[in-house]
């Protein structure tokens, strides 16, 4: 072992108790140790960057320590909420998949036969689910007048197909 690591693992003992403090004093929860490994990684930062100029290293040590579990707080509120947005997108997504609102499949494959995919998409959202048009516009990522259109152009066709057929 060089001086260099035989000093730092000195320090690390000396100011382990000083993680264990920030970690409980910013009431965190630390069962696989991930805080202490971040607050071992500040003070390998604090120990290399460390300007005496500055104050007492032990000063800069327990601001650095501090400073990398809050930054550590913040990323994984961030990632939580992330996974929860994902989790409620994908069960927006299976309630949007679910098709035991169509009772009569034969019919709605007639109807979706004489559609575009956009004009589909807004019988099956607008008229099968009951969704507004501002549900569908942001689902899909597009305009409500996008959407709007979709309708308009969905119940042309329909209303010339169904009027070809009424009238024979």
């Amino acid at each position: 072992m060089t001086n260099d690591e035989l000093e730092f693992e000195n320090i690390v003992k000396s100011n382990e108790r000083l993680i264990y403090y920030h970690i409980k004093n910013l009431h965190i929860k630390d069962p696989n140790g991930e805080y202490f490994a971040e607050g071992l990684e500040a003070l390998w930062k604090a120990y290399h960057t460390y300007n005496p100029s500055i104050g007492k290293f032990s000063t800069y040590l327990s601001w650095k320590i501090r400073n990398a579990l809050i930054d550590r707080i913040r990323q994984d509120i961030q990632r939580l909420k992330k996974e929860d947005l994902y989790i409620q997108h994908q069960k927006s997504e299976d309630r949007y998949l679910k098709e035991d609102v169509i009772e009569d499949h034969y019919f709605w494959k007639e109807i979706q036969s004489l559609l575009t995919s956009n004009q589909w998409k807004w019988v099956y959202y607008f008229i099968i689910l009951d969704k507004s048009v501002e549900e569908i516009a942001l689902r899909e990522g597009v305009k409500k007048d996008a959407v709007k259109n979709w309708g308009r152009h969905a119940r042309k066709n329909l209303r010339a197909k169904y009027r070809k057929t009424t009238t024979h």
